[in-house]
């Protein structure tokens, strides 16, 4: 019996000063290139398209493995693939029939395995489905006696499969009893090892025997095989080891390491806790994996002396009899304890080898096609504003060069005619004349146009995208509505209304109604003696009441929703970028990265006072060029539109818009909006991967930690709030409850 008095030990035994500042800026550095380490909340998945299919034609993933969650999803998820392949799966048996061929192939006897052979089965589609394990892996390995709950309650089970409340053993005899009635083809113990299309056909291999299949559905999960320490005495005394916590009861009175940090650890040393002698050893300095609910019940075990808790300590060897370990680090002092049973629980690896043996790419993984594609990306968004740009400057370069300027303008003028014709009705002939000879504003109204174009297309695609997704579709419908429609609005206001009423000269002025400075500085430029002083005073006051009294009435009570609810750059990056949305680069490195937003906004309103000031408002000087140069044609165009598909839409809007910058500055002062948390977080990982800012949700959510402008870049899109299948997010202020109220939350708190 271990002589230790059970307490939490700690990396550091008494708390060290702050750091100085000089310290505090190298440690910053150093996060800013530090190379990226594993997190949680970003588990690396195989990239799938919309319909769930992988880089690998005719390789489809489904459940865990595709980023969905919970037994009940699962289900529905395999069910909705089936019926979403049974069409073509049809149509080419007919044309090519050929007995031996199976319609699909499933690999994996999971909730969406299973879901995905009963509906075949219902639909007369001829499948196999094979396990490397038992029948409902997950579920067989979970914890003897564990209640599964029917979550989300608001989700209908779409397969004929059962679920409900009940206990593992409970669903394990139910689905055992449902594959004999169907007469379902399950065979456990059967491990695929590779799978090559030749022609239209899938052949598949396992360690059992040979198939082909029209489609293969891998509804594997997101765990392989389990993660080992790889320490001495770990093979020779393999038989005291485990890596899942069966069932409790076995283990009495015995002395008891569980080595790992995250929820599943701290869930076995609860369970075992009382009636054993358990120690808890972790490699991380703090909990950042597990739910506060555990580490909270952790804590209060080890303040009873029912466990002691080593932080920044690393398994060193396994015996008979005893296990060692090193205290405060890898070359710590290394403790040797009695032992009778170890628990390793450091996680799972994805099953990686496995689908790149198969040719199924990652997510974000950047080989030569990924390099290609964004240098082909690249060139034409820098060609659109290039072309756009033309008789301007550098932006334009080199079509100033390759282009006849007569050429240009005449291409130009016979688009705009075609492009103008449903507005041409509202001018006379003497106004439209003038619009003709404009080349600024055929430009300016062609790139507009475009603009509108793209945000009324892929905004509505994006709407049905997330009222599908959305428990109260409410607020997406609203959010979506508004960024269209003040896209729409000022795209009629600036190119008809405002031309009738200011002239073609001041009319693009407009625009500064709908992007205050610093995000669009023209409404404080370009000022000369003869301009009417009604149109200039009242742009500039217009200006001045945006930036300094609604910018920040707004972010008392919305914190950024400019963003996206009004903005028309947030707007195309909700729109057209909200596909890639999962794409936005995530962790600690690049939250890192964030503070440049506020060092452009320093500088824009160093150049504006320049600009107004030194230059009695004229444009024509360095300051201005180079900023416009940097900033308008590069982070605000060029780049960041070329990076949607690769990073996500709010690449400028994250790190380099000086009006965001300001927004979460003002918001971060006094905004009163934030989004708190329930209790009932499951780490599924949906909120953190779909928020296109960064912020690491679920780290929040499963510790019951609300987020604001004060602690993350959120910009309230509310998206993480309607993946979430548990319902446990919600909007709130400082005046409304921290738990979730009836309805969508957001919906309080817009007025």
């Amino acid at each position: 019996m271990t002589t230790e008095t059970p307490v939490l030990v700690t990396s550091e035994a008494l708390p060290s000063a702050p750091p100085p500042a000089l310290e505090r800026l190298k440690a910053f550095g150093r996060g800013l290139v530090a190379k990226k380490q594993p997190e949680p909340s970003y588990p690396v998945l195989p990239s799938v398209s919309e319909s769930g299919e992988s880089s690998v034609r005719g390789i489809y993933l489904v459940g865990e493995v595709a980023g969905v969650p919970l037994i009940k999803l699962g289900l529905n998820a395999g069910h909705q693939i089936i019926e979403q392949l049974a069409p073509e799966l049809r149509a080419e048996r007919e044309k090519a029939p050929d007995p031996e061929v199976l319609d699909v192939f499933i690999v994996g006897a999971g909730a969406s395995g299973l879901g995905a052979a009963a509906h075949a089965q219902t639909l007369g589609l001829t499948a196999v489905t094979v396990d490397a394990n038992h029948l409902a892996e997950t579920v067989y390995t979970m914890t003897k006696g564990k209640v599964l709950f029917a979550e989300p309650e608001s989700v209908p089970n779409e397969s004929t499969m059962w679920f409900e409340e009940c206990t593992k053993e409970q669903l394990l005899a139910k689905w055992r009893e449902q594959v004999g009635a169907k007469g379902l083809d399950i065979r456990e113990f059967e491990k695929v090892e590779d799978v090559r299309r030749k022609g239209e056909v899938l052949h598949i291999q396992t360690n059992k025997g040979s198939y082909k299949a029209r489609r293969v559905v891998l509804a594997v999960g997101k765990s392989g095989n389990p993660r080992k320490a790889g320490v001495p005495g770990e093979v020779e005394h393999a038989a005291k080891i485990s890596h899942r916590l069966l069932d409790p009861d076995v283990h009495q009175g015995e002395d008891i390491l569980i080595y790992g940090g995250g929820d599943v650890a701290l869930e076995a040393a609860l369970r075992l806790a009382d009636h054993n002698r358990v120690t808890l050893v972790t490699i991380d300095k703090e909990f950042i994996y597990p739910k506060k609910r555990n580490v909270d019940a952790l804590m209060a075990k080890a303040a009873e002396g029912k466990v002691t808790v080593h932080m920044a300590s690393f398994l060193k060897a396994v015996a008979a009899s005893d296990v060692s370990f090193a205290v405060g680090g890898p070359s710590g002092d290394v403790r040797t304890i009695p032992n009778q049973h170890l628990f390793e629980m450091i996680g799972a690896e994805l099953p990686t080898p496995f689908f790149k043996k198969l040719g199924v790419a990652l997510e974000n993984t950047w080989d030569v096609k990924r390099y290609v594609w964004l240098t082909v990306v690249f060139l034409l968004v820098y060609s659109l504003y290039g072309l756009k740009s033309y008789g301007k400057g550098l932006s334009s370069w080199p079509f100033d060069l390759l282009i006849a300027p007569e050429t240009y303008y005449s291409t130009l003028g016979a688009i705009f005619k075609v492009a103008f014709a449903p507005l041409r009705w509202i001018f006379s002939d003497v106004a439209y004349q003038d619009l003709v000879r404009d080349a600024g504003y055929q430009q300016g109204y062609l790139y507009s146009l475009l603009y509108t174009v793209c945000m009324l297309v892929f905004g509505g695609e994006a709407l049905l995208r997330w009222r599908k997704v959305s428990k109260d579709k409410r607020y997406q419908t609203y959010r979506y509505i508004s960024l269209i429609s003040f896209q729409l609005g000022f795209f009629i206001i600036v190119n008809v209304f405002a031309v009738q009423a200011l002239s073609v000269r001041y009319a693009w002025r407009a625009w500064g109604l709908y992007q205050p400075f610093p995000l669009f500085f023209n409404t404080f430029f370009w000022w000369y003696d003869g301009d009417p002083q009604l149109i200039m005073w009242g742009f500039i006051g217009a200006g001045v009441f945006g930036s300094l009294v609604a910018i920040p009435l707004a972010a008392r009570n919305h914190g950024k929703r400019f963003c996206t609810w009004i903005c028309g750059c947030g707007g195309l990056a909700e729109t057209l970028g909200d596909r890639w949305r999962h794409l936005a680069p995530k962790g600690k490195r690049s939250r890192a990265w964030e503070f440049q937003g506020v060092l452009i906004l320093f500088a824009s309103v160093l150049v504006g006072l320049v600009v107004v000031g030194m230059y009695e408002t004229d444009g024509n000087n360095p300051w201005w060029r180079v900023y416009s140069y940097v900033v308008d044609f590069w982070l605000v165009a060029v780049i960041p539109v070329a990076l949607y598909p690769f990073f996500g839409g709010k690449v400028w809007c994250r790190y380099w818009c000086p009006l965001a910058a300001y927004n979460g500055l003002l918001a971060k002062w006094y905004g009163k909006l934030k989004i708190v948390s329930d209790d009932k977080c499951i780490s599924c990982t949906q909120c953190s991967r779909y928020c296109q800012v960064g912020v690491d949700v679920m780290a929040f959510a499963k510790n019951q930690q609300p987020f604001d402008n004060s602690n993350s870049a959120c910009i309230q899109c509310g998206i993480c709030i309607d993946v979430c299948p548990m319902g446990v997010l919600s909007f709130s202020t400082e005046d409304a409850p921290a738990a979730a109220p009836k309805g969508h939350p957001a919906l309080k708190v817009l007025s």
